[in-house]
């Protein structure tokens, strides 16, 4: 089966640098919705049959659109939300990093086995993070009925997921994809 694995557009928190995690502050902004909607008709010719979405709204606007030029339906799964940030969910990076520096690198950097078990306080670690979203992976292996689906979700765990199947470390700009044969 083939995944098309993509992240939401942007959002306020994006463009003004805000952690942003499990916490459903920020929907898609303007430009978030124009990346939407150009991804969309990007991947309008595969005609997915079925897109998987993180609960999370922004990543519900962007399955949506990806959605729309085919009436794909859209199948919320809670395993496929962002990186849990704990009690730094909203704060500007500058005050994360003045505060929690070497703590908050390290739980960003999802190619560094030594910072795997790091979470912020109140948060996830990547490996808790990540067994949680292999989980839905699982699930949609199993449970979907085509051999190529979408996927919608957030910037960090697609990292983490990328690198532990592909070994390499991979960021992701807003509405960029990879796929992955699972």
């Amino acid at each position: 089966m083939k995944l098309y694995v993509f992240r939401h557009g942007e959002t306020f928190a994006n463009a003004n640098r805000l952690c942003q995690g499990v916490k459903d502050l920020y929907p898609l902004n303007e430009k978030g919705r124009k990346q939407a909607q150009v991804l969309g008709q990007e991947l309008a010719g595969l005609k997915l049959p079925v897109i998987y979405a993180s609960p999370l709204s922004r990543a519900q606007q962007t399955a949506q659109f990806v959605a729309e030029p085919n009436q794909t339906p859209i199948i919320t799964l809670d395993g496929l939300k962002e990186h849990d940030f704990g009690i730094v969910e909203g704060w500007e990076e500058s005050k994360i990093l003045a505060q929690y520096k070497e703590l908050f690198l390290g739980v960003l950097d999802a190619d560094n086995p030594e910072t795997f078990d790091w979470r912020m306080p109140e948060g996830e670690s990547r490996r808790e993070a990540l067994k949680r979203f292999c989980r839905e992976i699982e699930y949609i292996k199993n449970n979907c009925p085509y051999d190529i689906a979408g996927v919608a979700t957030h910037g960090s765990i697609m990292s983490t997921y990328y690198y532990d199947v592909f070994n390499k470390f991979r960021g992701f700009a807003n509405c960029e994809y990879f796929i992955v044969e699972i």
